[in-house]
This record gives structure tokens, sequence and C-alpha cells, in this order.
């Protein structure tokens, strides 16, 4: 019960609570604006009878009439807090956006095929000016009107002209904008004060019914001939919607609905009646094709009317254009990345080729000196007894010379070489033989200097081209005592003179004074350093990786067995051997050996 109590007194205070606007509002005056300007016929065929109706149907409120400037509408709205307005629907489309409004109203002409077209304009000029009979004539002409923003008056004739492709701007000489249209402009053409006059549709028409003109002494230019026209009035242009009833913001709601129902059942008047249609499509068209109204700022030809004017097609030209770079640098980006990947597989395969044949290259390397080892033990193994019998016949020949006593210096001097050389050749008979068994001669106490010194010897005496090659041996040690085989070490000294000494000879400009090896001779803490440098060509990375390469010879006849020669000798005595090169051209060879301590 209480629950049910309790629901019916907020029942009642909702509806108290809805009318309280309404209560507020009755017995109070409701302002009802117009545009000034509306003809006088119009004030009394719409105004006063839309009025009195209204009183008649609604006699709770008083409805007043109040003029609206068409200059500063919006102020007077605000000023005279008016409630609803009548005015043309061009008047509206122009305040759309500036003061809230609501659409009640039309008027429309009864029983008509197209309700909603019921004003236009009409070119009107004396009967007997003959000089005048299209638009194409008005150019250049004086001309009356009513105020410039009449849409009947002006705006629709406007239209017309930029439609036969005239600038509705500069068509008239002069233009003489009147107050009202009847008979201000209708007298200023009558007295040729004018050349034409432009009426708003069945203004013409009325003031001959009414007398107010004689019939038939002004004659309508660019009359329309067709079906459309919902009266049967003479009009040179196209036709659009006329008076509009709207209620402004804040109106209540009970109200607005009352004053709606008033005027849609309001009986016929004048031959016209108020509806619900309502064509603001044209209106503003028009608007824009003129450029007036919210259209004016396309008369503005700076750049921010412009860009006001075409700030859709800016907008969507900017984000095309940056859509379009930005595809443009990512393309890039891509294709940049892309040929970067393509240019590291290709490097990195040009790599994995290359290493490959340098692989390839010291196998057969590889392949080559076993081979060559192979026939070298083979030749040492063969030569072992030739070289015996060589030695067996030296011994029975001196022997020979010496029972004739025919040995003289130069025969003495030619045997001593001749059995140095051949016990040289049996000695590395031997080691190859040796190598070959993997087997090692002993490594015993050895003078490095007195090893170097009898290597130069070796040479002098060997090379037949040595005589153009200075030699010269810098050390500041007296001895350099080493663990070593004295033969393998002197091998090993001698291949690196005989390589610098062929290796200047060969490479240096011919002429030049400067072909020279040079030995020098230093020790640190733990080893001896032997330099071995020589002149020649600039060694460019590639010779240099060539000479450290197993078995890679750097001469075009080279087979590169003297390099796996002395390579070899140098791991056998613990030694380090390296090459680089010299500034000026050649190479520096270093043997770093391991010093003796007693």
């Amino acid at each position: 019960m209480n629950l049910k109590k309790l629901l019916s007194t907020f029942l009642w205070v909702l509806i108290l609570v809805i009318s309280v606007p309404c209560l507020a509002y009755e017995g109070l005056t409701v302002k009802i604006g117009y545009a000034q300007g509306l003809e006088l016929y119009h004030q009394s065929s719409i105004l006063k009878e839309t009025l009195e109706y209204l009183q008649k149907k609604i006699p709770n409120y008083r409805f007043e009439l109040l003029p609206i400037s068409s200059v500063d509408t919006q102020e007077d709205i605000k000023k005279e807090k008016i409630d609803f307005l009548i005015a043309p629907s061009n008047f509206f489309v122009e305040l759309s956006g500036g003061i809230p409004f609501t659409h009640l109203a039309s008027r429309i002409f009864d029983g008509t095929k197209d309700p909603a077209k019921t004003v236009g304009s009409t070119f009107v000029v004396r009967a007997e000016r003959n000089d005048i009979q299209s638009i194409k004539d008005l150019r250049g002409k004086n001309c009356a009107a009513s105020l410039p923003d009449s849409l009947g008056g002006w705006l629709a004739a406007l239209g017309e002209i930029k439609e036969h492709g005239f600038d509705p701007d500069n068509f008239f000489k002069t233009k003489n904008f009147t107050q009202f249209q009847v008979p201000d402009v209708l007298n200023s053409v009558l007295s040729g004060s004018s050349d034409v006059g432009i009426l708003s549709t069945c203004i013409l028409e009325e003031a001959e019914a009414l007398g107010m003109i004689e019939k038939g002494s002004l004659r309508v230019i660019n009359k329309k001939t067709d079906d459309l026209s919902p009266i049967h009035c003479a009009r040179s242009t196209q036709l659009y919607s006329d008076m509009s009833f709207v209620s402004l913001q804040g109106v209540p709601e009970p109200l607005v609905r009352e004053v709606t129902v008033a005027l849609l059942s309001m009986p016929v008047f004048d031959h016209s009646r108020w509806s619900v249609e309502n064509d603001q499509y044209s209106i503003r068209k028009l608007l824009r094709e003129l450029r007036l109204g919210p259209y004016s700022y396309l008369r503005d030809n700076s750049l921010t009317g412009l860009a006001k004017r075409y700030k859709t097609e800016i907008i969507a030209f900017v984000g095309i254009l940056l859509f379009l770079i930005f595809n443009e640098f990512n393309l890039r980006r891509l294709v940049n990345k892309r040929t970067r990947q393509l240019s590291d597989a290709l490097k990195a395969k040009e790599e994995a080729d290359r290493e490959a044949a340098e692989e390839r290259k010291k196998f057969a390397t590889l392949e080559k000196n076993g081979i060559i080892a192979q026939l070298g033990t083979i030749i040492a193994h063969e030569a072992k007894q030739p070289i015996a019998t060589l030695t067996n016949y030296l011994q029975i020949f001196k022997m020979y010379l010496d029972r004739k006593n025919d040995n003289d210096a130069f025969s003495k001097d030619v045997f001593e070489n001749m059995e140095n050389q051949v016990s040289r050749l049996n000695t590395l008979v031997n080691s190859v033989r040796n190598f070959a068994k993997q087997k090692q001669n002993p490594q015993v106490k050895t003078d490095l200097v007195l090893i170097t010194q009898k290597a130069i010897r070796n040479l002098e005496a060997t090379e037949p081209d040595i005589e153009k090659v200075k030699i010269s041996f810098n050390s500041k040690l007296k001895t350099a005592l080493v663990l070593a085989d004295p033969f393998s070490l002197e091998l090993l000294i001698l291949n690196l003179l005989r390589n610098g000494a062929q290796e200047a000879v060969s490479n240096t400009a011919k002429g030049s004074p400067i072909l020279k090896v040079e030995l020098s001779l230093s020790n640190d803490n733990k080893s001896f350093i032997l330099l071995v440098e020589n002149s020649g060509k600039l060694m460019t990375d590639k010779d240099l990786s060539r000479l450290v390469s197993l078995g890679e010879s750097v001469k075009p006849d080279g087979l590169g067995l003297g390099l796996s020669i002395i390579r070899g000798i140098a791991d056998l005595h613990g030694a380090d051997l390296g090459f680089t090169g010299r500034d000026k051209g050649g190479v520096i060879a270093s043997l770093r050996i391991d010093q003796l301590h007693v």
C-alpha cells in the first residue's frame, strides 16, 4: 500500500515538473518576428491572417508581431527575445549555424503540382521598349529592385542571369534598390528612371488587379512557358520555396506543438496555406552559385579565402601527397634494404667462392708438393750411387795428378771446389733421404753468425748474377749460439738470400744502382732475430698473402718449393718465419729463433 502511494506521488511530481515551463509561459506574450522588407501585401495576407488565427486557436497566449532587421538579424532576435520567426527561406539559410531554430511550416500554394515552388522573379520593362526582348538585351541597362536580400525581388533574378552565362555582379549598369516593390519599383520603370524592374512572382498581376497600374503597360522579359508554376502568374526565373515559419531555441515543446498544429490546420488564405513542404536545397544552390550569404567566402580570392573554399580538396590533396611521399620513402627504404641484402648476399657468395678457391689452391699446392717431394725422394735415392761414383772418380783423378806431379794451384783450387760441391750435394741427398725416412739430423750448438756468413759465401760462389747485387751483413753480435742442424739452418738462410737477390735483380728498374740485400742480426731476452731485406717492386697485399700461403711462389717460374723448404726447416727448429713489404719496394723476411743459454 505504501509502495502504491509512493508511485502515485512520484507521477504527480513528474507531471508537475513537465508542465512547469508551459504554465510559466501561459498568459504571457509570444513574440513572432518577421523580416523587414516583406511587401505590404504579404503583411496583410500572411502576417495578419496568421496572427489572428493563432490568437484564436491558442487564446491562452498573446501573440505579438515584431519587425527584425535583415542586417542585424541575430542581435535583434537576442535583444527582443523572439520566440518564432516568419521570413523568406533564404533568410534561414543565411542564419543556419548562427541561431538554432526548428522549421515548423512553409507557405505553399493550394492545389498545385509542386506546392513547394512558390516564389521567383519577373523582369518587367515598359511595353513600348522594343529594344529589349531577352535577358541578353538587359545587359548594361539601369535596374530597379527591392532589397538585395529579397529572394523573389532580386536573388532569383541574379540566378537566372548567371544561368544564361553572364556575370550577375557586373550585368546591370546601375542598381536602384527600393524599400518596396509596390509601388517603388513599378513607378521607377514606368517613369523611365529604370530600364528594367525586378518583381516577385504575381506582384505584377496583383498590382494590375488592384488598378495600381494599367494592364499591359509593362511587359515580361524571358517569360517561362512551362506548366511547372503552381499559380497562373508570369515569371522569368525558376521557382523556390517561399515563406517559412520557425521556432527558435528555448520555446517550450508544448507551445511549439500547439503552434505547429494550428498552422497546419489553418484554412486556405489568398490561395495559400501552411504546410510541411520545404525545399532548402535549391535555395542553398542558388546562394552558392551567387556566392552570397553563407557562401560569401567564395568571393575571397586571398590565400585564406582559397583555403576556406577548397578546404576539403586541399586536405584530400595534402593527404594524397603525404601518402605518396611516405610511400616513395617507404619504397626507397625497401629498395635500399633489398639492395643491401642482395649486395651482402653477393659479397658473402664472392667471399665464399674466394675462400673455396683458396682452399682448392692450397690443396692443389699440397698435392703438388707431395708429388715433388716424392720425386725428390726418388731422385735422392737414385742419385746416391752416381754421387758416390763421382766422388771416387775425383779421388782417383786427384791421385793420378799427384803421381804425375802435375798439381798446379789452379787445378788444386778446381778440385777443392768440386769436392766441396759434391760433398754438399751428398749432404743434401742424405738430408732428403733422412726426411723421407722420418729421420732428423741431430741439432747441435751452432753459431748463427758463422752460419749466416757461410750462406753468403755459398751464394756468391753459386749464383752467377750475384755480382749485380750488393749484399751486406750487419751484426752487433760476435756470436749467436742456437740449437740447430747447421746444414738445414744454412739451407734456410741460403734460400732467403737467393730469393732476395733474385727478386732484387728481376724487379728493380733496369740501370738502377740500388740492387741490394741487407742482413741484420739482433736479439732480445729470448730470441735472435735475423732480417733479410731486399730491394724490388712494391708488394701488394695479394703478393704478401701468397708468400704467407703454403708453398705459394711470387715468381712467375717458381714452384714454391723454396718457401716450403724454409718453412719446414723453420718449423723443425721451432722458429718463426714472417714476411712484410718495404715502403720503398721489396720484402723483409724475418727469422726468429730461440737463443741457446750455456
